[in-house]
């Protein structure tokens, strides 16, 4: 669910990118680039459950 809210999100920054105003534009970037971080840091310190 929050890949799909993750992907909504940059492609509305696309859109303000092309219509909007740049400081808008930069700001939605960076509040997205650090969504993404943080998404990424809590799946990367998953540990998996593997049986082999």
């Amino acid at each position: 669910m929050e890949f799909t809210v993750l992907f909504l999100a940059t492609a509305i920054v696309m859109l303000v990118a092309w219509r909007g105003p740049r400081p808008l534009a930069l700001g939605l970037f960076a509040a997205v680039l650090i969504a993404c971080v943080a998404t990424y840091l809590h799946h990367a310190t998953d540990s998996l459950k593997l049986s082999f």
